[in-house]
């Protein structure tokens, strides 16, 4: 049986009306010549259904366990129709930037049908002639349910389904095995499984425990000294009250940007700061300079919520294995060369602290009546407005790395990568970034209640960086590389 972890369950567990659980990412698409967009997707379903062998997740469909026993299982669909998952989107005229950001932050704001396989394509026509293309572009809004994957997972996906040359590789025929995957199991299978798993994760809570004790002892030091704070209020302290730290509603907004990987590690050079260090800086700076705007600048530092890989080195399973640190933002520094010092120590701390209590971090988890008690836990907290309570932090910024070389798809090349992720009821933002061929690509999602201008928050961001750079590097600032639309090293992995 192919049963999903209690991590990447809990992505379902959590999704409620208000707040869907997938992620997404946009890839502008350079058309081949002679080939209009009705040909080309035409062409495209038929591409990316010789490789449906190679991604589960493409005719993977939800089966639950009977009682909500335990986690639901990956079975086979047999009524896999790829017309249902690759479709045309028009976006209205003139088909700028502004107009595909709204498109964007439209489709993201839907939940996904859970009969199907939890992933879709729409291909985004109507785009207009803004860097001398003669308008010959679509653009990719491809979104899965982050009960599919995490990050890396679906940088490792882009790849598979993608080629490195114009001309498509040869894919082999599908195994017979992959046509004779079970549809469904019958009850009592799934009722056996469940128990066996349940006590499997018992035996394995009580044979951890000298992992788990040496962690708590090593987390309970760190606790006591001093001198490992964040550098603002350390958990379990409240991050500081904004607009961004409510209850979410239905509406997106979304905004893009890029900046060159050059340019940010020229900074991280200059400052002894690494690349992450000098983005979150980045993104502390523009949040200062965005609420010291409108007057609701905090007297405390922000703190951002940034997801950290678990993963060892090599995997590239399609799931789940990450967890998350916080880090101070630097929002009540106004010199941004101090903000960047600032930053790297707290994430250096944060690191640390994550790397002591990744022990206590399991994505197993089995007991009877879980998954019901959960998604109760996530509508309850929807219902009664939980969001409006104290947060931890205050934002999400998500760092991924992606593809170093350029790719094609069906004989189009992608010429942008940009993220688009979830904003959650108490945290209303999210900014992620992931690169592509030298470029770092920011897509800013969030509740339209929450950050009703994402595009100003852009802006705050690009011109931060643009200063930053300007104080540390005036030689060079007019190598600067700013284009929004057409910003990554990835934070580092805990053993």
């Amino acid at each position: 049986m192919y049963k999903l972890s209690a991590t990447d369950a809990g992505f379902l567990y959590a999704e409620t009306p208000l707040c869907p659980m997938h992620v997404a990412s946009v890839q502008v698409m350079a058309l081949p010549d002679g080939v209009s967009e009705d040909e080309f997707i035409a062409s495209l379903k038929p591409f990316i259904a010789a490789r449906r062998h190679l991604v589960p997740y493409l005719t993977n469909r939800l089966q639950a366990t009977p009682f909500d026993l335990d986690h639901p299982l990956w079975v086979r669909d047999p009524d896999f129709d790829i017309d249902r998952h690759i479709y045309r989107v028009d976006v209205p005229a003139p088909g700028g930037q502004a107009e595909l950001e709204r498109t964007i932050a439209e489709l993201h704001a839907t939940p996904m049908d859970r009969s199907r396989p939890l992933w879709e394509m729409a291909v985004l026509c109507g785009l207009a002639d803004e860097d001398g293309l003669g308008g010959r572009k679509v653009a990719y809004y491809s979104r899965v349910h982050h009960a599919c994957l995490d990050g890396m997972a679906g940088q490792a996906a882009t790849m598979t389904l993608m080629d490195t040359e114009p001309q498509p590789r040869p894919i082999a025929t599908p195994p017979v095995e992959f046509s004779e995957r079970p549809a469904r199991h019958d009850t009592l299978s799934l009722m056996l499984d469940a128990w066996r798993n349940f006590a499997v994760a018992q035996v394995d809570q009580f044979t951890g425990w000298p992992k788990r004790l040496d962690a708590s002892a090593r987390l309970w030091q760190r606790a006591l000294d001093s001198s490992e704070s964040l550098g603002a209020p350390p958990a379990p302290a409240p991050a500081p009250k904004t607009n961004f730290n409510r209850p979410i509603g239905a509406a997106r907004t979304f905004a893009v940007g890029e900046l060159a990987v050059a340019d940010i590690k020229a900074v991280g050079r200059a400052l002894n700061a690494t690349l992450n260090d000098v983005f979150l800086a980045v993104c502390g700076g523009g949040l200062r300079r965005y609420f010291e705007a409108k007057g609701e600048l905090p007297e405390a530092s922000l703190i951002a919520g940034c997801p950290v890989s678990l993963r060892q080195p090599g995997d590239s399973s399609l799931n789940n294995q990450v967890t998350m640190m916080q880090v101070a933002l630097g929002t009540d520094i106004a010199e941004a060369k101090a903000r960047v010092a600032a930053v790297a120590a707290s994430a250096r701390t944060a690191k640390a602290t994550t790397a002591d209590a990744a022990p206590l971090l399991s994505g197993e988890a089995a007991l009877p009546g879980l998954p019901a008690a959960l998604r109760n836990a996530a509508l309850w907290a929807e219902r009664t407005s939980a969001g409006n309570g104290p947060q931890s932090i205050n934002v999400v910024i998500s760092n991924v790395p992606g593809p170093r070389q350029t790719l094609y798809s069906n004989g189009a090349r992608m010429l942008t990568h940009y993220p688009v992720s979830i904003p959650a009821h108490g945290t209303g933002v999210n900014l992620t970034v992931q690169s592509y061929d030298g470029i770092l690509y920011l897509g800013i999602t969030a509740c339209a209640k929450a950050l009703p201008d994402a595009d100003r928050l852009r802006d705050e961001m690009l011109a931060e960086f643009i200063d930053l750079k300007a104080a540390v590097l005036p030689a060079n600032v007019h190598a600067l590389s700013v284009a929004p639309p057409p910003l990554v090293e990835t934070l580092p992995r805990v053993a």
